[in-house]
């Protein structure tokens, strides 16, 4: 093999190698990036160390104190996204939450725990619901509250596609 040939091929291998870092590196979420109404939070996992990242949305009431939040990510090892939707204290549990992500078919899920901050339910998101997203404007989450008074909270969809885009892994 001529010197040459051989420079060529490492120049070939340089630069294959350099796309395989920038796309890696676009690859990678920018913790705290805005996109339009959700926001990327990336955080390490206690015991594993690793680095997982989420898209999220905080709602507000008139008064600024948030009532709902919704965060959607890859949870580890899974390989469809899973929403976490927490809300305020008090809610009535049995009958879960409904939501309804853009043109997507409302779907219902249970709570599975509450905290301080809240109850949380987890609703997987399969191809169906996340395209529905992408296709609609806004979104919404009905539970019950005390004495049975069903609420309905909107979720703006509004930069939903940028965001969960720059999750792909």
């Amino acid at each position: 093999m001529s010197s040459v040939s051989i420079l060529r091929t490492m120049l070939i291998s340089v630069i294959l190698f350099s796309f395989v870092l920038v796309s890696n590196a676009q690859a990678k979420p920018e913790q705290g990036k805005k996109f339009k109404d959700w926001t990327v939070i990336c955080e390490k996992l206690p015991k594993s160390q690793q680095e997982i990242c989420n898209i999220f949305q905080n709602v507000t009431n008139d008064k600024d104190k948030v009532v709902m939040q919704i965060a959607i990510g890859y949870p580890p090892g899974k390989s469809e996204p899973q929403a976490l939707i927490t809300l305020p204290l008090g809610v009535l549990l049995p009958p879960g939450i409904e939501f309804k992500g853009g043109t997507a078919e409302a779907i219902r899920a249970p709570f599975g725990v509450c905290v301080k901050n809240g109850c949380v339910a987890v609703v997987p998101l399969n191809a169906s619901i996340i395209k529905g997203m992408k296709a609609g404007t806004k979104g919404s989450i009905k539970f019950a509250a005390a004495q049975k008074k069903i609420i309905e909270i909107p979720v703006s969809l509004s930069g939903f596609t940028a965001a969960f885009n720059s999750l792909k892994k």
